[in-house]
């Protein structure tokens, strides 16, 4: 992982890089799964039309108006970010080009420990940017508060924008069943996260 490069390109949007974290006790490449768990679950939403001219404000609003209401900030506003190498037009080639493209180290998803500054823009510019999306207005990225209580998403629908949330996110029956199904085919290191998120559904 590039971290020189995933700094600067979080510096435009407003997002303090501090350092990877690993060993966190929560699958990062589960957080972007909440799309598939039920409102029975906790599961919440909140869209914008793709057409709507002011959607990346709307957006940006949402989020976080749902970040603050659910807990993803720790007190010194910090939360985890997921990261793919793939940022790296270095990594994403030698992918690539390499023989083993299949082994799961190059699609392992990790955490970014960062810090929200006072001026950030997450649809637009950060979606903009490849870190957060796919293009201007386009969002997609996965989130989690630092101790895993909540996970956030940001995504494109076929007409709409939105943010989804998922409180508890260990609890779900949904993201336990992707953790069993997953286990064997993941790199070691996120097989130790999904162990260790398996084992934290008795523990609040």
């Amino acid at each position: 992982m590039n971290e020189e490069l995933t700094a600067g390109l979080m510096a435009s949007f407003g997002m303090r890089f501090l350092h990877l974290r690993y060993g966190t006790g929560i699958p990062a490449f589960l957080a972007g799964m909440v799309t598939s768990c039920g409102p029975e679950e906790g599961r919440r939403d909140r869209i914008v039309k793709l057409p709507d001219p002011d959607r990346v404000v709307k957006f940006n609003a949402d989020w976080y108006e749902i970040a603050t209401e659910f807990g993803l900030f720790a007190a010194d506003r910090s939360f985890l970010v997921a990261l793919s190498p793939a940022i790296d037009p270095v990594f994403d080639q030698a992918r690539e080009e390499a023989h083993d493209w299949e082994d799961p180290v190059w699609w392992q998803s990790m955490w970014g420990l960062v810090e929200l500054a006072d001026d950030w823009d997450l649809a637009g510019q950060g979606a903009a940017s490849g870190i957060l999306g796919s293009g201007y207005g386009h969002p997609g990225f996965s989130m989690s508060a630092v101790d895993g209580s909540v996970f956030i998403v940001g995504t494109v629908w076929q007409d709409s924008i939105g943010t989804v949330v998922l409180p508890k996110p260990y609890r779900s029956p949904t993201l336990r069943g992707l953790a069993h199904r997953n286990m064997g085919s993941r790199t070691a290191a996120e097989e130790e996260d999904l162990i260790a998120f398996l084992n934290r559904e008795h523990c609040g």
